[in-house]
């Protein structure tokens, strides 16, 4: 066995062909949660699964007593997985809410079901502040065509800022600013140029301004896109190409942020966070003082 480093559990929902979906659960050593989820994606594939995504974690190595379960199979020196693999009949009229890359379930009881999490949004009326709120949930399969889209949807941008999170390497949250970023075919192609390291990271906010109505859109680091905004005809109007796109309004919402044991983790492609500023830097990316 490798050297003990972080020690990861994952549970995978994947199909086996087009008719049968399956979850299969793995053991894994690591440098970090997505270098163990990516070694598990990779024997999983290996193992014939289709597509797998994650749903469920836990760290393991923080356990005061833990030991594997008995039909757990070495597949490598750092890999183990269950012999028995869950397989169920797939259903079109049933769908099940993937969480985006970078943010996943916990093993822990949850306040609510976690089949209450459905693709929908919901929208606030002007507050004491003066501002006009949109949220949304996307599965995992759609949010990040979703939130260009959104961007699109925006007035005329002029400002982009990347918050790094406190719990990001267990470091203050610092607030970055890129200078050169203005328009939103900079924006975008920033993101998908970078996009392991910023649309798949659960330790970030991305926030794209745009002066009129002081808006701000943010994908946050549990994967919501939000809508702050001072001007009702921008709140209007972006809400209206969200329904465009086939997503409905609701009262009954529920995200993985409230009410869910959940886990934040960065893919095994990304930077991490000393080298994600050193990128930052080269982008004419400027540190901005929190207060």
């Amino acid at each position: 066995m490798s050297k003990k480093r972080e020690f990861w559990y994952f549970l995978l929902n994947g199909t086996l062909d087009d008719n049968t979906g399956v979850y299969s659960n793995f053991y894994t050593y690591g440098t970090h949660c997505g270098n163990c989820l990516a070694k598990s994606i990779e024997i999983a594939e290996n193992e014939g699964i289709i597509n797998p995504e994650l749903i469920e974690t836990c760290r393991l190595d923080n356990l005061e007593e833990f030991e594997l379960p008995e039909n757990a199979i070495e597949m490598n020196s750092d890999v183990f997985m269950l012999s028995n693999l869950n397989s169920y009949e797939l259903k079109k009229e049933e769908t099940e809410f993937t969480p985006p890359t970078g943010i996943a379930f916990g093993t822990d009881e949850n306040e609510y079901e976690t089949d209450l999490i459905k693709e929908c949004f919901v929208a606030y009326g002007k507050n004491e502040n003066e501002i006009f709120e949109f949220e949304l949930v996307a599965d995992n399969c759609r949010l990040i065509k979703t939130f260009f889209k959104a961007i699109d949807f925006l007035p005329k941008t002029d400002g982009f800022w990347i918050y790094l999170r406190d719990h990001w390497e267990n470091e203050q949250t610092e607030l970055f600013a890129g200078k050169d970023l203005i328009s939103k075919e900079n924006i975008i192609e920033f993101l998908k140029s970078n996009n392991e390291s910023t649309l798949k990271n659960g330790f970030i906010d991305i926030v794209v301004h745009s002066k009129k109505g002081e808006t701000n859109l943010t994908l946050d680091e549990h994967k919501k896109i939000r809508l702050h905004t001072k001007d009702e005809s921008v709140f209007n109007e972006f809400i209206g190409e969200i329904i465009k796109i086939g997503f409905e309004q609701t009262r009954d919402y529920y995200n993985i942020e409230f009410g869910y044991h959940h886990w934040h983790y960065r893919t095994n492609k990304s930077l991490n966070r000393n080298k994600f500023k050193e990128m930052l830097s080269r982008k004419n990316f400027e540190k901005i003082e929190l207060n």
